[in-house]
């Protein structure tokens, strides 16, 4: 199929655990592009797994997912050249003596074809991008001795500095501290802004995002509610997902949701 200007196209979607159990289940929805999404929902929803299933990593039991027009099953390759993806634990062995450089670099050589060398030009990209989450100065330093939110402002970094058209999130705010939080954040929606290209964010909590979001998905194994983040801040389908402790309070124009998973999620 050629592309299309829907980010998502998802039909009568269902993908099972091994153990035969649905992780997800009548998933149905589309999102236009660009857009600045977020995925939400408790652990266990399934929202890592809609992920892995549109980046063809695993493959559907039933229905299908499509991205920019590509089949998730039939145009796996040809999505993975399309997306920066940041999982939610990578997997760089912290056993392995890389420095800042050879981790954020990889952005730019992973989708070059062997032999990968870094040219001028993808260090240079690859320096502003740090310096966009302010670890320029630690080109050189051990990436296992960083703290856990320098070592995710690098792989958020990575991502920036990389090719195509769609930049995918799976909890890159989970575990950092409040600066490394705000230096992610100010950073995704410089980019976003500047530049022609889709992020799509697995997050626990809309607060820091909720200036830049356009479409918020809740999922719970299937489509909840999406929408604007103001219509998807309701106290109904909340509770469907975080059961009666979600409350919603309004104050100074602003809408806030505590929920025992989440804690705070807001907008305006």
């Amino acid at each position: 199929m050629s592309k299309s200007n829907l980010l998502f196209d998802v039909q009568d979607l269902a993908v099972k655990y091994p153990n035969g159990d649905f992780a997800l289940h009548h998933v149905n929805f589309t999102v236009e592009s660009p857009s600045f999404m977020a995925i939400i929902g408790p652990n266990g929803s399934g929202k890592s797994t809609l992920l892995k299933t549109a980046l063809g990593l695993i493959r559907p039991t039933r229905g299908t997912i499509k991205m920019m027009g590509y089949d998730s099953v039939r145009d796996g390759h040809k999505i993975q050249r399309m997306v920066r993806y940041v999982p939610q634990r990578d997997q760089i062995g912290l056993n392995i003596p890389m420095k800042v450089k050879d981790i954020a670099l990889m952005g730019r050589l992973l989708k070059k074809r062997p032999p990968r060398f870094a040219s001028s030009k993808d260090k240079e990209i690859t320096r502003q991008a740090l310096e966009k989450v302010d670890m320029q100065d630690f080109w050189d330093r051990p990436f296992p001795e960083l703290s856990g939110g320098q070592r995710q402002r690098v792989l958020v970094a990575r991502a920036l500095a990389g090719k195509g058209s769609i930049l995918i999130l799976d909890e890159p705010l989970a575990g950092t501290d409040a600066e490394s939080q705000r230096l992610i954040v100010d950073a995704l929606e410089d980019y976003h802004k500047n530049n022609d290209v889709s992020i799509v964010m697995v997050t626990h909590d809309l607060n820091p995002i909720h200036r830049m979001v356009k479409n918020v998905l809740l999922l719970k194994r299937t489509v909840i509610g999406i929408g604007a983040p103001c219509s998807i801040m309701d106290v109904d389908l909340l509770t469907k997902v975080y059961g009666p402790t979600a409350r919603i309070v309004e104050y100074a124009g602003h809408r806030y949701c505590v929920t025992h998973d989440s804690g705070m999620d807001r907008h305006e």
